[in-house]
């Protein structure tokens, strides 16, 4: 007989407190334990836990919301969900296929792409481009997309080539040589096209603002437009990965509109379930659906949930609560109030390096020196004492991927509550950061 848990944890020396209640921003363990959720589980929860509308609805619909194949059938819930995600979309999109999460969602994309070109009579346009410090999934195909060195290196010899540019980060780069940002980080990706060759390169990912491997990296605000006029120029397709940033984080339905351009494809996930059910979508744009209408017709591709009826049903609940309550642009002026409070703290703490992002989604970055900016010492593990502090005091941070130095250490938060935070809750999140680096701030290397 095992003594242990059945379940295969992704820590297991550690099994983790098992919650049994949500309300909220809070979460409530089985000890009786309640933690503010400013991570909102890993960016998933904006409309706030514990909506139990939501299964009232789906029990009331019960003999309605049957599974069916999405090859052979489709639902009320799938058409109406995807008209709603359209309705709010970037103009220029036409189209919604839904996945049961990001990963999908972009491992979907990219083979959109290569197929995209097939029809258009180009089979050599296959290659893929993305940044550093980028993250878009878990899969075999998404993690070679990914920027974050330490979570492909166990498994590099599985993984797909794909050419990396240098990420917009103003605070660390060494493109433009510090100071203003002259774009030179988006002029990259030309260079990459060119040296790969533009005939061989379909598709350029990115995500609008950065998570966790980069937390809340915000592009200059002519970025896009420079990469949008880059990936038109050699007729590579623009996917923008807003599974975390999009769908209200930023104040904005979708990420990108911040910066007012159209991309290709978006892919979502996240909020658009707010973890209740496991959901994500790729939109595709006119362009896209054109070339596919116009040649065989056909996506060679399948997830056997694809739009399956009851986490689109639950999408569609999330949607309308989202769309009551203000929630998708909410996050622009309650992110004004989140924003001020980290500024303040960082006039008071020398720890606290750089303070960036947009609406929901913000990053905190720490460095021992801040005149050099100078990161602490790996050893010192000072984001683990940070994070740790806060959740021992009942707030919980999402700890950043470490590798922002270029690869060598560096040490930052990600904070993106529940849409539906107050600024009194925000206050208690501000409070315990500034207890913690009270405590930790002054760590020598």
């Amino acid at each position: 007989m095992h003594n242990h848990s059945p379940v295969f944890y992704r820590d297991l020396n550690a099994v983790p407190p098992s919650i049994v209640r949500g309300e909220g921003s809070y979460l409530e363990d089985a000890s009786g334990r309640r933690y503010l959720d400013a991570s909102a589980s890993a960016g998933v929860v904006g409309i706030g836990h514990g909506r139990s509308e939501i299964w009232d609805a789906l029990a009331a619909a019960g003999d309605k919301v049957t599974f069916v194949y999405n090859a052979t059938f489709t639902h009320p819930w799938q058409e109406e969900l995807a008209g709603r995600i359209l309705a709010m979309a970037p103009s220029n999109m036409a189209g919604v296929y839904f996945t049961s999460g990001g990963s999908e969602a972009n491992e979907s994309a990219w083979k959109l792409a290569r197929q995209y070109f097939v029809e258009r009579g180009k089979p050599q346009k296959y290659k893929a481009v993305a940044r550093w410090l980028s993250y878009h999934g878990v899969t075999l195909a998404t993690l070679s997309l990914s920027g974050r060195t330490s979570w492909r290196e166990i498994y590099s010899p599985l993984l797909l080539p794909v050419a990396r540019v240098a990420p917009p980060y103003e605070y660390r780069c060494r493109i433009c040589g510090g100071g203003r940002c002259t774009l030179a980080c988006a002029d990259d990706l030309e260079r990459t096209i060119l040296m790969e060759g533009p005939e061989t390169v379909a598709a350029f990912f990115a995500e609008p603002i950065v998570g966790t491997t980069a937390a809340g990296l915000t592009p200059n605000p002519g970025y896009y437009r420079r990469i949008r006029e880059i990936c038109d120029r050699y007729d590579v397709l623009f996917v923008a990965d807003e599974v975390l940033c999009g769908y209200g984080r930023t104040g904005h339905p979708f990420a990108i509109s911040g910066w007012d351009v159209a991309p290709d494809i978006v892919t979502l996930g996240k909020a658009i379930g707010s973890g209740y059910a496991p959901l994500g979508a790729m939109v595709v744009s006119e362009k896209i659906r054109e070339v596919f209408a116009a040649g065989s017709g056909r996506f060679v591709h399948g997830l056997t949930y694809s739009g399956t009826p009851s986490a689109c049903f639950v999408g569609n609940r999330v949607h309308e609560i989202m769309s009551r309550e203000g929630l998708f642009t909410r996050g622009a002026e309650i992110g004004r109030y989140l924003e001020a409070g980290l500024r303040a703290l960082a006039d008071r703490h020398p720890a606290i390096g750089d303070i960036r992002g947009r609406g929901l989604l913000w990053g905190v970055e720490f460095v021992e020196d801040r005149e050099t900016r100078r990161p602490f010492d790996p050893k010192v593990g000072f984001t683990a004492k940070i994070v740790s502090h806060m959740r021992v005091n009942g707030i919980l941070v999402a700890a950043g991927i470490p590798g922002i130095n270029h690869g060598q250490g560096g040490d930052h938060i990600q904070i993106s509550p529940p849409f539906t935070i107050s600024e009194s809750e925000i206050d208690v999140l501000l409070d315990g950061l500034d207890e913690a680096l009270k405590r930790y701030g002054s760590v020598p290397a």
